[in-house]
């Protein structure tokens, strides 16, 4: 389990390497009045969102079962009560 974590954190540090490249060449960014840049930090967002999401879906369900348990179930069943 610790080499495959090792491995998938070398994964995101290549694909974070990658990103700054691409950020540091400032010739691309300008051009256009900086829509690609636009465009390319929308991905960079949605990027890591999947990239990432090995790590914080879990603690998320976690937390949701969590506060599902202390707050007491689905609020809507409870309003039509």
């Amino acid at each position: 389990m610790e080499k495959l974590f090792q491995e998938y954190l070398e994964i995101l540090m290549a694909c974070f390497k990658f990103d700054v490249a691409v950020y540091s060449e400032k010739m691309w960014m300008y051009w256009l009045l900086c829509i690609p840049a636009f465009f390319y930090t929308m991905f960079f967002i949605l990027k890591w969102y999947v990239l990432t999401a090995p790590m914080w879906l879990p603690i998320a369900m976690v937390a949701r079962s969590i506060r599902f348990i202390f707050v007491g179930g689905d609020k809507k069943n409870k309003k039509s009560e």
